[in-house]
C-alpha cells in the first residue's frame, strides 16, 4: 500500500511560494483513498498552507491528536468550519486544562475547544488510551509507557487537578506509525513521553527491530547533552535510515543527529513530502 505524507504545519518552510510557518505541527497522510490529519498546528497556518498546496480539508476523514497542546490542536476550529464528518481520535485526557510556567508567569496552553464543541457538530470521537488502527498499515501508539525515566522530566508543564496545579504526566502523548514496504515510519507530534520510549513501544507493537524513518518533533529543545547523546545512540541501535526533524526538536539535537547520521538527516518543514511506494 503506497503512502504520501505532506507536512502542512511546522516551524519552518521549505521552498514554495506563499507557504507560512508557525510554532506547531500538522501532517496529512494519504493512502488507499484515506486522508488522515495528524495534528492541526496553532490554527493560522493550516487552512492557508492547505489552500496553497491544493489540499481540501473538507475531504479529511480522520483527525488524530498527538496530545492536547494548543500548537497541535489550534487548527481544529478552522477544520470544523469546513468539515464535521471526520472522526476524531485522541487519548481521553486530551481535553484536560493545561498550563506552562515560564519566568514566573502561568500561561494556558491546552486545546482551545471543549469536548461538547465536537459533540454539537456531530463529530464521531474515539477517546481511548489504547492503540487505534486507522487504515491498513496506519496505527496510533496509544498511551506510551515510560521505560526510560530520564526522558520524562518537564517541570514547566502543569494540569489542573482538583483545583490544584500538578505536574502534567502527559499521558495523552502518542505517536502514529506506518507499516510500509520500506519498514516502519514513525510520526512524532512532540514526543513528550520521550522519543526512546516511543521507539521501544512501537518496536514491541510491531515485532520489528528496525525503523525506516522518523518524522516530526522530538522535544529536545532544553535537553542536556547527555540525553541528546542517548537519543542519537538509540536511533543508531534501531537502524533508523531517515530522520526528518523539526518543530520542538531543537538546534543542538538536530546538529547532533546530523553529525552522527550525515546524509540521512534533513529538516522537516512546511511543504515537505515523503512518498513510499
Amino acid at each position: 500500500m503506497p503512502f504520501r505524507i505532506t507536512t502542512l504545519v511546522d516551524n519552518t518552510v521549505s521552498a514554495g511560494k506563499g507557504l507560512i510557518g508557525e510554532h506547531g505541527l500538522s501532517f496529512l497522510i494519504e493512502s488507499g483513498g484515506r486522508k488522515i490529519l495528524f495534528d492541526t498546528g496553532q490554527g493560522f497556518a493550516l487552512p492557508h498552507n492547505a489552500g496553497i498546496l491544493g489540499i481540501k480539508l473538507s475531504e479529511v476523514d480522520t483527525v488524530v491528536l498527538s496530545h492536547g497542546h494548543y500548537d497541535h490542536t489550534g487548527g481544529l476550529k478552522s477544520l470544523l468550519s469546513c468539515n464535521s464528518t471526520f472522526s476524531l481520535i485522541a487519548h481521553p485526557g486530551v481535553f484536560v486544562q493545561r498550563f506552562s510556567k515560564r519566568e514566573g508567569r502561568t500561561h494556558e496552553i491546552g486545546i482551545p475547544m471543549m469536548q461538547r464543541d465536537f459533540e454539537k457538530k456531530g463529530v464521531r470521537m474515539v477517546l481511548d488510551q489504547k492503540p487505534q488502527p486507522l487504515a491498513p498499515g496506519i496505527t496510533t501508539t496509544g498511551e506510551i509507557p515510560i521505560e526510560c525515566g530520564y526522558e520524562f522530566a518537564d517541570d514547566s508543564l502543569f494540569i489542573l487537578n482538583d483545583r490544584r496545579m500538578v505536574q502534567d504526566p502527559l499521558e495523552d502523548d502518542q505517536a502514529l506509525f506506518l507499516e510500509t514496504s520500506r519498514g516502519i515510519v514513525i510520526l512524532f507530534g512532540c514526543a513528550h513521553r520521550g522519543p526512546i520510549n516511543t521507539l521501544k513501544h512501537v518496536l514491541k507493537m510491531t515485532g520489528t527491530r528496525e525503523i525506516h524513518a522518523v518524522i516530526g518533533g522530538l522535544h529536545l529543545m532544553k535537553a542536556s547533552k547527555e540525553r541528546i547523546e542517548k537519543v542519537v545512540e538509540s536511533f543508531s541501535k534501531f537502524k533508523v535510515k531517515k530522520i526528518m526533524v523539526g518543530h520542538c526538536t531543537g538546534f543542538d539535537a538536530t546538529v547532533a543527529l546530523y553529525r552522527e547520521f550525515q546524509g540521512m538527516v534533513s529538516p522537516n518543514s512546511v511543504g515537505s513530502v515523503m512518498e513510499i511506494p
